[in-house]
């Protein structure tokens, strides 16, 4: 019998509630007690007003047999969307006494099917599944002794109408883990998507916008850093089923963000006791052709108990990490940045009848790490250790009723501290080669989030074609206390002698607190089987942000021809982010006095204060200040157009166009007075804006199941403003603030060709390569007071090439065996990061006073490891 596996639909949550004008505030307040009301408490009433049949979707049902014809009971079956994996939660089911397994009343489009069975190779396979058809798919298991030969045996290539913003990447876990990276985690595998990027500072930046634009959704839920947006909360990769990048989800039911989206979904609890150690990960440090100890242990275990067999279900995945990471440039062993901590990652379900599903969730994440922003310019003593730590209490309800509606309600709670400080309060020193002395800021935040999202799916209607209609409500509530310190800052000349010194006084305790409110209507309409339109209406209210945001959605997918070889997708959807927190409190922020000094060490003249403000559009100097909280939020509007072409058997080729708008985004400028006298700003605006566009051509290509190759060459062009208040403040205060210019981004990056591939080689090896080439990345050059020289990001990097390896083969623990004689393996592999060892460089002296001007360090030099991991 099939379980109810929690939704994966990213049902983003939130969006804007604010209390003017009143007749807004009280009609959102209205609508969000209407909505928890309607879809809370009263699915009695929801029930009785649907009356479809239970034959209006589409059904996927087959056969498990061994290699030798025998029917196989007890089999695990897992059913994956492909297509539309934003909106179908993954599935779950046992084959009977007969080896027969079956999904009912599924979303037509591309799945993923996972078989696995004790003693017998796990077999995973794409299927297509047609609207209003019941799909016959048998499977045979292969027994673990059977040795594998390479052969290239196409398989079927799906290409299906029944999405138009399917994800750029859909990455499930057995990728995750082979493919080549630093680390086996989501945020490693992210910038290998086409049109995401990852910077020197390491944040990411989804189709032109940064990390705290856009939004990391678990299991349905909002999982960034309230304060920040940054991607800070994580879970095991163990517990990690699938995740999914999209650039344009035109779903009205995911809201909050005005970047691209990030969706994970987690496993659900085996109905069978298991233990598992899954990973050692320890590494050992080599520094000059020598070991210098232990360079990283990252321990997992995971476990399920059937506290109450097929009905309540808990698993946990534990994992602890230690890793040291060392900087070229430095001198050893100040070249050393260390990241400590745990994730635990806890699932409690519990099967409460055939058709109804809930789920309790606890997800705990601390990690500190030491010297975190060290580079060949920054070292040990100038850098910065971050803290974090959190919680996020999560409780799922899933019910679906016999006409083939479904209500689901999520609340969620999160605790997200953080803290970060320098090595000391000696002054910091700003050269041209380099940051010396002590970083110069200090900050501690302790915030909170409390979301509740309740959407209804109806039953499939029948009015010019076919309609699947979603409704619902999400409410978020967030809220931080925090303080922050600063002490002085020296910018030198290339003969030590005093350019410029900043000073800081006092800042108040920072508070702030946000609420959310947002309905939306979704519409994914099938007019006849070869075109799908999805139509999205959402509406948010935000206490500090938008009074009344309004956000409608569409998209189509269209197949010329009844063989749907090929598919045009095309789209447009207005996005509205929410009001960062940091901003909120931007005027409670140290005030900076700067004093400028002649070669001979007098001062220049007084000494200018900038009082930290926020100015909306206006210049401070000659209007009055507006309201001291920001009554904006940053708004993206997206569109994209398509081509997906079936090429042969097992071959998708595509091509696409996305340009993405922003606007409203947050920027901060300095505004100096024409007299000493005068008062002086360092302004918050909410001016700023970016613009991005993206040319994209990829191949995909599949064979034997498992094998697969995917490339892609992307062409994009990124413009904004340089001082966004990402980076600004984010992760943490700049030092040296300039006045702010449109430009060309940081994260610009004109041309870039990445490729990765999966093979099963010949001795039951898996071997995985990847290919990263992309123009270098742009910076600036800045003359002794560390103003522009030039426009801003005129120069580049050299260009980046890097090619990554890993292959292992898994072999069988001899006399060990689990509960019902479960068969133990341990999967044994190497890797090699830029095998190469091509000159890609992380730091650059731009300087133009600097001697060394123009001169590029920090070079990454290949890496090499072994991986030993517990698979079963």
């Amino acid at each position: 019998m099939s379980k109810i596996a929690k939704s994966e639909a990213p049902r983003a949550l939130k969006s804007e509630f604010l209390g003017r004008p009143p007749f807004l505030s009280l009609w959102g307040a209205r609508m969000g007690l209407l909505v928890l009301f309607l879809f809370g408490f009263t699915p009695r009433i929801l029930q009785a007003q649907t009356t479809a049949s239970n034959g209006s979707k589409s059904d996927l049902a087959g056969n498990v047999t061994a290699s030798g014809g025998a029917v196989l009971v007890g089999a695990r079956v897992r059913l994956i969307a492909r297509s539309n994996a934003a909106t179908v939660p993954p599935l779950q089911a046992e084959t009977d006494e007969n080896g027969h397994y079956e999904f009912r009343q599924l979303v037509a489009g591309d799945y993923t099917i996972t078989v696995e069975a004790d003693g017998f190779k796990k077999l995973e396979k794409q299927i297509l599944v047609r609207p209003r058809e019941h799909t016959v798919q048998d499977l045979r298991l292969e027994v673990t002794a059977v040795s594998e030969k390479v052969e290239v045996n196409a398989t079927e290539a799906a290409v299906s109408t029944e999405n138009s913003s399917a994800p750029v990447a859909l990455v499930t876990n057995s990728q995750l883990v082979t493919i080549p990276t630093a680390q086996e985690k989501v945020k490693e595998i992210i910038p290998v998507t086409p049109g995401v990027v990852q910077t020197l500072d390491s944040k990411l930046v989804f189709k032109g916008s940064d990390e705290n634009q856009s939004l990391l959704i678990i299991n349905s839920t909002r999982n960034t850093d309230p304060v920040t947006g940054s991607f800070g909360i994580t879970v095991p990769t163990d517990t990690v089923e699938s995740f999914a990048v999209y650039k344009t989800p035109y779903d009205a039911s995911l809201g909050s963000f005005s970047g691209g989206l990030t969706t994970i979904q987690t496993k659900s609890p085996n109905d069978a006791w298991d233990f598992n150690v899954t990973k050692l990960g320890i590494t050992v440090l080599g520094k000059n052709g020598h070991t210098a100890g232990i360079g990283g242990a990252t321990p997992a275990i995971s476990f399920d108990a059937p506290l109450i067999a097929h009905k309540l279900l808990l698993s946990e995945s534990f994992l602890y990490e230690m890793k040291k990471t060392t900087v070229e440039g430095l001198a050893w062993p100040n070249d050393i940045s260390k990241r400590q901590g745990f994730n635990s990652f806890t699932t409690l379900e519990a099967i409460l009848s055939k058709n109804h599903l809930l789920n309790i969730t606890l997800n705990a994440f601390p990690l500190r790490t030491n010297h975190i922003d060290i580079s060949a310019l920054v070292p040990q003593p100038a850098s910065n250790n971050l803290n974090q730590s959190g919680v996020a209490v999560a409780v799922s309800d899933r019910y679906l009723f016999d006409s083939g509606s479904v209500l689901s309600t999520i609340a969620q709670y999160t605790r997200f501290d953080s803290n970060a400080q320098g090595q000391g309060t000696a002054e910091m020193l700003i050269t041209p080669q380099g940051w010396n002395g002590n970083y110069f800021n200090a900050w501690s935040r302790r915030a909170k989030e409390l979301q509740f999202l309740s959407n209804y799916e109806f039953s499939k209607k029948q009015w010019l074609g076919t309609h699947e209609i979603r409704m619902g409500a999400d409410i978020d509530w967030r809220s931080y206390f925090g303080t922050t310190t600063s002490h002085s800052i020296q910018i030198l000349r290339a003969d030590n002698s005093l350019e410029e010194t900043i000073d800081f006084s006092g800042a108040p305790a920072q508070t702030a607190s946000d609420t959310i409110v947002a309905e939306f209507v979704q519409d994914h309409w099938l007019p006849f089987s070869q075109l799908s339109v999805d139509l999205g209406l959402r509406l948010s209210t935000e206490t500090s942000g938008w009074p009344a945001a309004l956000a409608p959605r569409l998209g189509l997918a269209y197949s010329p021809g009844k063989d749907e070889k090929t598919v045009i997708r095309a789209g447009a959807g207005l996005f509205y982010g929410v009001l960062p927190l940091l901003a909120a409190t931007w005027s409670a922020n140290p005030n900076r006095t700067i004093t400028e000094f002649d070669p001979t060490g007098l001062p220049m003249g007084p000494a200018i204060t900038y009082r930290n403000v926020y100015t909306a559009g206006l210049n401070p100097l000659v209007s009055p200040l507006p309201s001291a909280v920001p009554d904006t939020s940053p708004r993206n509007v997206t569109w994209n157009l398509g081509l997906v072409r079936k090429v042969g058997k097992a071959t998708q080729a595509e091509l696409g166009y996305l340009n993405s708008h922003t606007s409203y985004l947050f920027a901060v400028q300095p505004f100096t007075a024409a007299l000493p006298t005068d008062s002086s700003f360092t302004a918050l605006t909410n001016t700023g804006s970016s613009r991005y566009h993206e040319l994209e051509t990829s191949l995909h290509f599949r064979f034997r199941q498992c094998n697969e190759v995917k490339a892609s060459y992307v062409w994009s062009l990124a413009r904004g403003d340089e001082n966004s208040l990402s980076n600004v403040m984010i992760p943490f205060a700049a030092p040296v603030i300039r006045p702010d210019v449109y430009g060309i981004s940081p994260s610009d990056i004109p041309h870039r060709v990445i490729a990765w591939g999966i093979f099963s080689a010949p001795w039951q090896i898996t071997i995985s390569p990847l290919v990263d080439i992309h123009s270098g990345f742009p910076y600036s050059a800045v003359d002794v007071a560390q103003e522009y020289v030039g426009g801003p990001n005129g120069r580049r990097f050299p260009n980046f090439f890097s090619l990554d390896f890993k292959a292992y083969r898994t072999f069988r623990i001899p006399f060990l065996k689990g509960r019902g004689s479960k068969i133990h393996h341990f999967r044994l592999g190497v890797y090699s990061l830029n095998v190469t060892n091509h000159g890609n460089f992380n730091a650059v002296y731009n300087n133009v006073t600097s001697p060394n001007f123009g001169q590029f360090v920090g070079l990454l030099y290949r890496h090499e490891g072994l991986t030993l991991d517990f698979v079963d």
